[in-house]
């Protein structure tokens, strides 16, 4: 009986010193190399050629990506967000996605500086702004003299702290180039339990703070009005703020102390707002002058539901759970309320009405004017795509697009709707656009909304489906891991080509082959085995024995078809990065990084690593690699 179970042993060894043996060889000698004591979590390449470097410990550390030269280490800024959750419940991993790198293109020296923010899902507990060249903290809560406020919480243990202090509305503002720090909070060790809030803004590149006011705070990230200026929303006073000075220009209040806002809305220009609050057990709609802060009007709505604001320059269309209704922008007056709807509200123009999905279920327009229903059809899973300039391009529940005229009639619908698995789409201007799906590319004139077919019946090796559809601003590249095609406007080809991924070694194919037949033999022999303890009169198909070797006949059977799927295996490791694409193929010497030229199609450089499941980033610029060889370096390669 133990026989088998010694063979199973030998087996699975014999495995791990094959694929040992395959997965050792020499590989390309790189330009630089760094290593970490605490281990590599992630790598992050940035616009001034800094890599970032994440560390197991939570460190953040960060390196010329031209030279290796590490050159700043810093072990405990981020280890506040350990124990911060995610919306699962669970611990957030240390990601790149944790750090968020700044740009201007009128200012390639802002790329310098980059922002973490944590957040456990419901509050922002920590933001910190980083100049990613030097390693120094430009300003976060505490350097800016923002207090720390922890609250008791009892749920968890008696007398245990947790901090709550929430910088939600805390940020960048790239029309500055400063950052705004601001919050507001209880003092609960103070007598009455005093409310306070701050707000300061810091400029980006000094840290030096530019103003500071203890009047105001902001809940949301703050919104840049059209004369320059600042507008702020807390919990119960909006306010505009000179952005230079910090001087309050205005502000509004809840009407009673208990109140606080829950929905506002404003005009794509930034001159007019709305705000909902609850006063008593109803609900206060009041719109707002955002350049003087006069009130234009209130009004009372009976909804005990939170509405969702949706403004316009004719008014402010207040949805919420039983209502849809339109207040007239000048006077506050109920235009009209039409039955209950819900989902995305689009202006479509003129007097072609409104548009606005219905429980998922229906794409129904509106007459602006009257709230009358203009037209509906009924579209399972409708998600309104964009406006065209003959009308309205949706998706349904399949994925698939299609396209209604202003006047309700269908352009594209059922089986002219573009159609596929998987839909990719390119935009080289605002009047057109490329899509991609089921083996065809279309051109559609988002003018006239006419498609057609340029690209018919594509097929990619390796039986593999395109992946991704861009616009270089030279060609259109459709590509898929092993696979791209380069084509023009007018659906002329350019260029399509394919580099194989690579597959286990012939010998070790071999060898899995070997292991896979000897493991179907002790299938059958288990097998047989099994039979032969069969039980004749119980209502147990074995006995003890027979169900032992039922096991060893299951797992070796389990064992021949990992073999089989493990011999059959190709690997892929493909990145597209700005003007290149890195594919995993073999590159004379063994496998490795072919660097392709998206405009041409052809291969610009390689490099041989001999390994076929390479984590990588690269440069966008000049495709040098940075990759992560074992749990504690990092290379750096030059093609």
């Amino acid at each position: 009986m133990k026989k088998p179970y010694s063979l199973k042993k030998i087996t699975c060894l014999s495995l791990v010193l094959i694929l040992t043996a395959l997965t050792s060889s020499f590989a390309q000698e790189p330009a630089w190399k760094v290593t970490l004591d605490k281990g590599v979590e992630w790598t992050r390449y940035t616009p001034n050629k800094i890599l970032l470097i994440g560390s197991s410990d939570w460190g953040l550390h960060g390196v010329d990506a031209n030279t290796g030269k590490l050159l700043w280490s810093n072990e405990d800024l981020y280890n506040s967000a350990k124990a911060i959750k995610g919306a699962d419940g669970k611990n957030q991993k240390y990601t790149e996605a944790l750090i968020h790198v700044l740009t201007d293109d009128s200012d390639p020296t802002v790329s310098d500086f980059a922002v973490v923010k944590y957040s456990d899902f419901a509050l922002v507990k920590n933001f910190v702004v980083l100049n990613i060249r030097t390693g120094e903290v430009v300003t976060s809560p505490a350097k800016a003299g923002m207090p720390t406020q922890k609250v008791l919480t009892s749920l968890r243990a008696l007398g245990s702290e947790t901090a709550t202090f929430n910088y939600g509305g805390t940020a960048y503002i790239p029309e500055l180039k400063a950052v705004m720090i601001t919050g507001n909070w209880i003092d609960i060790k103070a007598q009455g339990t005093p409310a306070h809030q701050l707000t300061k803004l810091i400029d980006l590149k000094s840290g030096d703070e530019l103003w500071g006011n203890d009047q105001v705070s902001s809940n949301f990230e703050p919104t840049v009005t059209q004369d320059g200026n600042l507008f702020l929303l807390a919990d119960d006073i909006a306010s505009k703020i000179d952005a230079k000075t910090g001087t309050v220009l205005w502000s509004y209040s809840v009407a009673d102390k208990k109140n606080s806002f829950q929905s506002f809305g404003a005009n794509l220009d930034l001159t007019e707002g709305y705000i909902y609050q609850k006063k008593g057990g109803r609900g206060l709609l009041t719109a707002l002058d955002l350049n003087l802060g006069n009130v234009k009007w209130e009004k009372e709505l009976s909804s005990k539901d939170i509405p969702i604001l949706n403004a316009e320059y004719y008014g402010v269309i207040a949805a919420d759970e039983k209502n849809f209704t339109l207040f007239d922008a000048e006077s506050g007056e109920v235009k009209w309320t039409a039955k209950k709807l819900d989902g995305v509200v689009v202006d479509m123009g003129g007097n072609h009405g409104i548009a606005v999905g219905e429980k998922d279920k229906y794409l129904t327009v509106l007459d602006k004017n009257t709230g009358e229903e203009k037209w509906s059809e009924k579209i399972k899973g409708i998600e309104i795509d964009q406006l065209t300039g003959t009308g309205i391009m949706y998706r349904n529940g399949d994925g698939s697009i299609g396209l209604f005229g202003f006047d309700g009639k269908p352009l594209w619908d059922g089986k002219n709707m573009i159609k596929g698995e998987t839909i990719l789409r390119a935009k080289p201007g605002m009047d057109r656009e490329i899509f991609y799906a089921d083996g065809k590319i279309y051109h559609v004139d988002l003018i006239s909304g006419s498609k057609k077919v340029i690209i018919d019946d594509i097929k990619f090796q390796e039986k593999e489906s395109p992946d991704n559809l861009e616009h270089t601003g030279a060609n259109f590249v459709l590509s898929s891991s092993q696979n791209m095609m380069g084509f023009d406007e007018t659906g002329r080809v350019l260029y399509q080509n394919h580099w194989p991924s690579p597959k286990i070694s012939l010998a070790g194919r071999i060898a899995l082959r070997t292991i896979q037949v000897a493991a179907l033999a002790m299938t059958a022999a288990s097998s047989a085995a099994a039979g032969a303890n069969h039980n004749t009169y119980s209502n147990v198909s074995y006995n003890k024995y027979g169900e032992d070797y039922k096991r060893q006949a299951d797992f070796y059977a389990n064992l021949a078809n990992g073999m089989a799927q493990a011999a059959g295996k190709r690997f892929k490791a493909t990145k597209s990065r700005g003007v290149n694409t890195f594919i995993l193929t073999d590159v004379g010497g063994g496998n490795g990084l072919v660097r392709v030229d998206k405009a041409s199609g052809k291969a610009t450089g390689k490099i041989e690593l001999n390994d076929k499941e390479p984590l990588f980033d690269s440069d966008p610029e000049n495709g040098m690699i940075f990759y992560k060889p074992s749990k504690k370096e990092v290379h750096g390669y030059m093609f």
